[in-house]
Formats: structure tokens, sequence, C-alpha cells
């Protein structure tokens, strides 16, 4: 059985499913995330025809907001893939146009001519890819801060054959105290964490799951012991 750390929560359905994967996960939080407060009421209802969510935290955060349910009625729903998608079903909320990255989300939009106002809901380490590629396109484009995260670097004293890596904070947060090495296989959500990684240690390996969940992360990190194992 291959040794994997989480640097975040696992919930116990993913990890029973890495059981059946043999794969032994230790989690270990490397980030938290706390609600900001904003107001509904001072956003201007009219001046936005859909909502962008970039991930699952931005959702829960959200809809804790009394008067969220209301702003979003009527609203074109555009998301990230995977949980962030799953955290809007679980509220019986559908999405028009979905994508595996904020990069691919935008684009999205601006060739499906979705919308010409787009109110994205965040937190304080949002990227600046989407407000830059629908600006280009001439969308109007304003974000909403609604949960701030925050490092909580931990050192790891055990070695771990594989590595799953949620956002580029996460990634800043475990190696504040830990380095990286190429006997381990990094496994990173989407891109923009991948090319974070990268960008320390251009010698290491990293693998993309195929969807930007956990489950399709420990998927790839099954999949890639099975083909590079020894015969």
């Amino acid at each position: 059985m291959k040794k994997v750390l989480s640097t975040k929560t696992l919930n116990s359905d993913t990890l029973a499913y890495a059981q059946t994967l043999q794969l032994d996960v230790q989690c270990v939080d490397f980030i938290e995330t706390t609600a900001f407060p904003f107001k509904i009421e001072q956003l201007s209802y009219k001046n936005f025809d859909a909502l962008a969510f970039t991930s699952a935290n931005a959702v829960k955060y959200f809809f804790q907001n009394n008067g969220a349910a209301a702003l979003a009625k009527g609203k074109k729903i555009f998301a990230i893939q995977g949980k962030t998608q799953d955290e809007l079903l679980g509220k019986e909320i559908e999405t028009t146009i979905t994508a595996a990255s904020a990069q691919e989300l935008a684009t999205a939009i601006i060739k499906g001519n979705a919308a010409k106002d787009v109110l994205h809901i965040c937190g304080n380490l949002r990227l600046p890819v989407m407000e830059e590629t629908l600006q280009q396109a001439g969308i109007l484009y304003a974000d909403l801060m609604v949960y701030q995260t925050g490092t909580k670097a931990k050192k790891v004293n055990d070695t771990f054959d594989a590595i799953l890596f949620y956002s580029p904070s996460g990634v800043e947060s475990f190696l504040a105290l830990n380095n990286l090495n190429n006997e381990t296989v990094y496994c990173c959500i989407g891109s923009t964490t991948a090319q974070e990684l990268k960008a320390t240690n251009n010698t290491i390996t990293i693998i993309l799951p195929e969807q930007p969940s956990p489950q399709s992360m420990l998927t790839s990190v099954s999949n890639y012991f099975k083909d590079h194992s020894q015969s």
C-alpha cells in the first residue's frame, strides 16, 4: 500500500475510496479558511447577469448569507468543475457553464457570449486570470470576496510516496517548512497549482487528474503507480 499525504482534510467517502485503491492517506491541513463579512444589499442586482464561482469555499461562504439565494435567482451560474460544481448542485443550483480551470471558464463564457456582466464570488487569494480575460473581451467584471485563506505551515516528518496539493496557497504553506524530493510523486488539482509547485523545483514528478476533484486525484496517483510498477 502506498503512503499518500493530502494537504487538506478529505471526507470519509473519499478516504474509503482511497483504501480501495490501496492508498493509505494521511490528511494534514496546510491552509485554513474563514468567512469574510459582506453585505448583499450593497450590490446592485441589475448590474450582474451572471455569477462565477471558482472554488467550493466561495459557494459555501456566499450562501451562508441570507440574501445570497435571492441574488443568485435568475442569474446564469458559471463554475469550476468538480467540488465547486458539486457544492452548487448540493444547493439545487444548476450551472450554465463549467470548465476545468478559471482560464478555461472565462474563455468558455466569451466563446458562448454568455454574459455581459459577471460577478466573481471568491476569496482573498483569487488569481487575476478571470478578471483579465473577461475584461479583454469587453465583459464587465467585479469581484465579491466572501472568505479569507490563511496558511498553517507544519513540518512533515514522515516520508510519502505521493502528496496531493489543492491550491497555490497550499503549496506555499507546505514549502514553508518542508522540501520537495524526486522520489515523491506530486499530484496537483489543476494547472495553476502545478505551475506554483514546478516554479520551485522543475525536476520533480507532477501529475494532473482528469477532473479537478480529490477522488480523481487519487485515481491518477493509483494509475501512476500501476503504470510505473516494476515487473
